[in-house]
């Protein structure tokens, strides 16, 4: 349950991973945890037995291919914080979250400006006389990537994150970047990959033109040209994903041997990592590449280059034609002003933002309440590891002393950002945009004069509906917004609140001991810690698992894909079962109260199972079949039947259709 499972970083690395598009955690209210569907059996269709009721009520919104409860707390929270924004930015008294949206928002004031924010950024570019005043301007315009690799605008992002070898310091990675398309866009000669350049080329172009550039179509071509050459230098995305290729430490000395053509010296000068000695070069190739072309391009193809990047990059702050032109590019229609500023807010000020929903939404008790959770399933994990079969005892050692040091954050941070100077000023969107980016990198390169922080949480906010697993630090983080009535309740029932959040923060810890995180210690250093018997003994655990999975086919020739779930199931199956065990855990060896009917067991079933409830389109199910590394909600409910306090709970035995007998019942954990 990552951001649907998408890694921050590629599979395998030093990974944030942002859960959200998958169903949400679903906690109860009695009335609701009564309301079952009497007319289907537990044991023959469990999933619909608990959610029947609301899959009749519910229908998938227009343009839209599916609807579930998460979708329900999105839509929710984004009111919310949309609210809260605007109540501030219409108050009129200054603040950076007001000012910064109202500048945005500022649309009469950004068209009489028109291009004028640009002239001396462009003024800079067509003064360039030299190599290295060119390398000089790449260092002083280097942009921060933020772990995705994918979206960088400048020629290089810098990433600064925990070493992959030393967990107690952060290391500036460096990454390929500088493309307005995807890499094989460049490199290849099918129709759509022609088609795709055509279109960046006239997009280039109008750019060029709206900013009073002349010969639009010439410069285009030379700045297609140099991109082209740019793309020849990247890694693959398959080299790019894999944590042991992009492992390469190199020094500062070291780039003038290995990538001359850029000015080195220049370039770090210019970027503030003068006295920064070790990196780590996630592409060599694009090093390497880009700094000869840096060195051979002609002046004038760069020069547009970068007049180019300048105004794409800041199209969002420029009049309506920039940014019409730009949605055209993508395909899409300017998008709703208001959501684009708020959305800008974010990027710039999202625990400012997540300051004033916690206060409004999430109180200290909703912390304290959930970290007390998050403490119970700790302590059943630690019982469970202990008992493993598959685990060798040196694996045993290192998943406990992972377990240990696992920094799990609830809710929002211990420390917030200090904004304070950030400066923001009402009607200057083009210069707040420009000065909150460079308050941004300076924050980020202050990192590499301090110790690593587990307990930062960087790039993801309280307002999010998700949470974020980094093996490297070692962390979790459960936003405040996902962790909220009706799905977690502070004060309600606990055998709902273990069931739905309980099980969704178990399945993410579990992630931290799996092949994934096997690639990553206790302290969030790069080093395989399973033998090759050991992950044999792992893959003989869970083969049954995912043929359990490859027989569920909701239409004739249309199955699920055992082995492409496999990873995200048993991730459901550890969550359902450490959660249980927390559940019992927190009630301190008492037995749990029947309430509406139903005893506390059938409960946190039954909210475990309302986690998954997806109304969707039969196009929206091929597609998450074809693509999705989570099972549909159905299968993903049917897990249960793995469970021996399910199958006590609910009475379920032979004839029933979801019942295993308990040798075919798979035990992982």
């Amino acid at each position: 349950m990552f951001r649907a499972l998408t890694l921050a970083r590629a599979a395998g690395l030093a990974a944030a991973i942002l859960v959200g598009m998958a169903p949400a955690m679903a906690a109860d209210s009695a009335a609701e945890l009564g309301g079952v569907d009497s007319a289907v059996r537990p044991g023959d269709d469990f999933y619909r037995h608990a959610n029947g009721m609301w899959l009749s009520a519910t229908a998938v919104p227009e343009g839209r291919s599916s609807y579930d409860t998460s979708a329900m707390l999105r839509d929710e929270t984004a009111r919310r914080v949309r609210g809260l924004v605007e109540g501030v930015a219409q108050a009129r008294t200054p603040s950076r979250i007001g000012d910064y949206y109202a500048g945005w928002m500022d649309v009469a004031g950004i068209e009489a400006k028109g291009g004028a924010p640009l002239a001396g950024e462009l003024a800079a570019i067509a003064a360039l006389g030299d190599r290295r005043a060119l390398s000089a301007y790449l260092g002083r315009t280097l942009r921060l990537d933020d772990g995705g690799n994918t979206q960088t605008d400048g020629l290089f992002g810098v990433w600064i994150h925990q070493g992959f070898h030393d967990g107690g310091h952060y290391a500036a990675h460096l990454v390929q970047g500088g493309l307005g398309l995807d890499r094989d866009d460049y490199l290849g000669a099918g129709p759509d990959q022609v088609a795709a350049r055509e279109r960046y080329r006239a997009h280039v172009a109008a750019m060029l033109t709206l900013a009073g550039f002349d010969q639009g179509d010439a410069r285009a071509g030379r700045v297609l040209a140099l991109e082209a050459a740019i793309a020849r230098t990247h890694a693959s995305r398959a080299d790019t994903d894999d944590v042991f290729k992009t492992d390469n430490g190199w020094r500062r000395a070291d780039f003038a041997a290995k990538a001359p053509g850029l000015d080195w010296s220049a370039y770090f000068e210019a970027a503030g990592l003068a006295r920064n000695d070790r990196f780590v070069v996630w592409q060599p190739s694009a090093v390497t590449g880009s700094a000869a072309l840096v060195g051979a391009e002609p002046m004038a193809a760069w020069k547009d280059y970068l007049a180019f990047h300048l105004i794409a990059h800041a199209s969002g702050v420029l009049p309506r034609a920039f940014r019409d032109e730009a949605a055209s590019f993508r395909g899409a229609a300017a998008p709703d002003r208001a959501q684009e500023a708020l959305e800008a807010t974010t990027r710039v000020l999202g625990e400012d933002i997540g300051r004033l929903y916690v206060a409004r939404y999430f109180s200290a008790e909703d912390k304290a309440a959930a970290e007390a959770m998050a403490q119970n399933i700790r302590l059943a994990f630690r019982a469970r590891i202990g008992g493993l079969a598959w685990m060798s005892p040196q694996m045993r050692t290192m998943a406990l002393a992972k377990l240990a040091t696992l920094k799990v954050g609830v809710g929002y941070p211990d420390h917030w950002i200090d904004y304070a100077g950030l400066e923001v000023r009402r009607g200057d969107a083009y210069g707040n945009l420009r000065r909150a980016e460079a308050f941004a990198y300076r924050g980020a390169l202050a990192r590499l004069s301090r110790p690593v922080d587990p307990g930062e949480w960087a790039g993801f906010y309280p307002q999010q509906v998700g949470a974020v697993i980094n093996f490297s630090p070692n962390s979790l983080q459960f936003a405040a917004a996902l962790l909220q009535a009706p799905y977690f309740d502070a004060e309600g029932d606990a055998a709902g609140n273990y069931g739905s959040a309980g099980a969704g923060m178990a399945h993410e810890i579990s992630h931290t001991f799996d092949p994934l995180g096997s690639l990553w210690d206790d302290q969030g250093r790069l080093g395989k810690w399973w033998g090759a018997e050991d992950m044999a003994r792992y893959q003989a655990a869970i083969a049954p698992l995912a043929a359990q999975y490859g027989a569920y086919c909701p239409a004739p020739g249309l199955c699920v894909n055992g082995q492409q779930v496999l990873g995200e199931s048993v991730g459901d199956l550890a969550g359902l079962l450490v959660a249980h065990d927390a559940y019992l855990l927190s009630l301190g060896g008492r037995a749990d109260v029947v309430k509406d009917g139903l005893t506390g067991d059938q409960r946190f079933f039954l909210a475990y199972a309302r986690r998954w409830r997806r109304v969707q389109t039969d196009a929206g199910l091929r597609r998450q079949i074809a693509t999705d590394s989570h099972a549909p909600g159905e299968y993903r409910a049917d897990t249960v039947r793995n469970d021996d306090d399910w199958v006590a709970a609910f009475g379920v035995g032979p004839g029933d259709r979801l019942w295993l007998r308990p040798q075919d019942r798979v035990r992982i954990w």
